[in-house]
Protein backbone atom coordinates (compact mmCIF):
# COMPACT_ATOMS: atom_id res chain seq x y z
CA UNK A 1 0.00 0.00 0.00
CA UNK A 2 1.27 3.30 -1.24
CA UNK A 3 2.81 5.48 1.91
CA UNK A 4 0.78 8.52 0.80
CA UNK A 5 -2.63 7.25 1.02
CA UNK A 6 -1.70 5.87 5.00
CA UNK A 7 -0.36 9.50 5.39
CA UNK A 8 -3.52 10.79 4.00
CA UNK A 9 -5.75 8.31 6.36
CA UNK A 10 -2.75 8.82 9.22
CA UNK A 11 -3.60 12.54 8.72
CA UNK A 12 -7.98 12.25 8.76
CA UNK A 13 -7.32 10.05 12.26
CA UNK A 14 -4.87 12.88 13.53
CA UNK A 15 -7.78 14.99 12.52
CA UNK A 16 -9.88 13.80 14.90
CA UNK A 17 -7.36 13.80 17.78
CA UNK A 18 -6.83 9.61 17.18
CA UNK A 19 -3.36 8.21 18.99
CA UNK A 20 -1.30 5.26 18.91
CA UNK A 21 -1.78 4.97 14.82
CA UNK A 22 0.64 2.15 13.99
CA UNK A 23 0.45 1.03 9.83
CA UNK A 24 0.91 -2.63 9.83
CA UNK A 25 2.00 -4.89 6.72
CA UNK A 26 0.06 -7.68 5.73
CA UNK A 27 1.15 -8.39 2.27
CA UNK A 28 3.39 -10.85 2.93
CA UNK A 29 0.80 -12.89 5.61
CA UNK A 30 -1.79 -15.26 3.24
CA UNK A 31 -4.48 -12.84 3.87
CA UNK A 32 -6.34 -10.97 1.41
CA UNK A 33 -5.59 -7.39 2.43
CA UNK A 34 -2.30 -5.56 2.05
CA UNK A 35 -2.69 -3.27 5.34
CA UNK A 36 -4.36 -3.14 8.61
CA UNK A 37 -4.49 0.40 10.08
CA UNK A 38 -4.76 0.79 14.14
CA UNK A 39 -5.36 3.93 16.18
CA UNK A 40 -6.78 4.68 19.24
CA UNK A 41 -9.90 6.56 20.61
CA UNK A 42 -10.68 8.24 23.85
CA UNK A 43 -14.53 7.48 24.30
CA UNK A 44 -16.91 5.89 21.81
CA UNK A 45 -18.00 9.14 20.03
CA UNK A 46 -14.50 10.36 19.52
CA UNK A 47 -14.18 6.50 17.82
CA UNK A 48 -17.23 7.26 15.67
CA UNK A 49 -15.71 10.53 14.87
CA UNK A 50 -12.17 8.66 13.32
CA UNK A 51 -14.35 6.47 11.80
CA UNK A 52 -16.45 9.36 9.69
CA UNK A 53 -13.35 10.88 9.02
CA UNK A 54 -12.15 7.95 7.84
CA UNK A 55 -14.59 6.98 5.56
CA UNK A 56 -14.64 10.33 4.34
CA UNK A 57 -11.50 10.55 3.32
CA UNK A 58 -11.40 6.87 1.76
CA UNK A 59 -14.53 7.91 -0.38
CA UNK A 60 -12.70 10.89 -1.94
CA UNK A 61 -9.54 8.91 -2.50
CA UNK A 62 -11.42 6.39 -4.33
CA UNK A 63 -11.87 3.45 -2.21
CA UNK A 64 -15.04 1.37 -1.64
CA UNK A 65 -16.14 0.61 1.80
CA UNK A 66 -16.63 -3.37 1.51
CA UNK A 67 -18.22 -3.66 5.04
CA UNK A 68 -18.06 -1.62 8.72
CA UNK A 69 -17.92 -3.87 12.44
CA UNK A 70 -18.85 -2.13 15.57
CA UNK A 71 -19.95 0.95 14.59
CA UNK A 72 -22.97 1.35 16.90
CA UNK A 73 -21.16 0.37 20.07
CA UNK A 74 -17.74 1.65 19.23
CA UNK A 75 -15.26 -0.02 21.07
CA UNK A 76 -13.84 -1.67 18.33
CA UNK A 77 -14.87 -0.01 14.93
CA UNK A 78 -13.18 -2.04 11.94
CA UNK A 79 -13.94 -0.67 8.47
CA UNK A 80 -12.83 -3.10 5.57
CA UNK A 81 -11.53 -1.14 2.25
CA UNK A 82 -10.59 -5.21 1.13
CA UNK A 83 -6.84 -3.99 1.06
CA UNK A 84 -6.87 -1.79 4.10
CA UNK A 85 -8.49 -2.77 7.24
CA UNK A 86 -8.78 -0.30 9.90
CA UNK A 87 -9.14 -0.98 13.23
CA UNK A 88 -10.21 2.13 15.78
CA UNK A 89 -10.56 0.54 19.35
CA UNK A 90 -11.31 2.09 22.69
CA UNK A 91 -7.47 1.89 24.75
CA UNK A 92 -8.55 -0.91 27.06
CA UNK A 93 -9.95 -2.95 23.94
CA UNK A 94 -6.76 -2.48 21.91
CA UNK A 95 -4.92 -3.51 25.31
CA UNK A 96 -7.11 -6.67 25.47
CA UNK A 97 -6.86 -8.02 21.81
CA UNK A 98 -3.04 -6.56 20.74
CA UNK A 99 -3.00 -7.33 17.54
CA UNK A 100 0.54 -5.75 17.17
CA UNK A 101 1.78 -8.34 19.27
CA UNK A 102 -0.67 -11.27 17.41
CA UNK A 103 0.91 -9.74 14.47
CA UNK A 104 4.49 -9.16 15.61
CA UNK A 105 6.28 -10.49 12.74
CA UNK A 106 4.84 -8.07 10.45
CA UNK A 107 6.95 -4.83 9.50
CA UNK A 108 4.93 -1.71 11.12
CA UNK A 109 4.92 2.35 10.64
CA UNK A 110 4.55 4.03 14.03
CA UNK A 111 3.03 7.51 13.02
CA UNK A 112 3.40 8.47 16.72
CA UNK A 113 4.72 7.23 19.89
CA UNK A 114 1.78 8.44 21.98
CA UNK A 115 1.03 6.16 24.89
CA UNK A 116 -1.73 8.55 26.15
CA UNK A 117 -4.01 10.96 24.68
CA UNK A 118 -2.97 14.44 23.28
CA UNK A 119 -2.75 16.85 26.20
CA UNK A 120 -5.36 19.77 25.44
CA UNK A 121 -3.92 22.16 27.69
CA UNK A 122 -1.51 22.49 25.66
CA UNK A 123 -2.25 24.18 22.89
CA UNK A 124 -4.08 26.45 24.65
CA UNK A 125 -0.70 27.76 27.00
CA UNK A 126 0.03 31.46 26.38
CA UNK A 127 3.95 31.82 25.85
Amino acid sequence: MSGDILDTFVEAIHQRHGYRVVAMDMSDVPLTMEAFLLATAENRIQARAIADSMMETASRNGFRKHHIEGYDEGSWILIDYIDLVVHIFLPETREYYNLEMLWSDVPTIEYDNTEEPPDDDSRHAQD
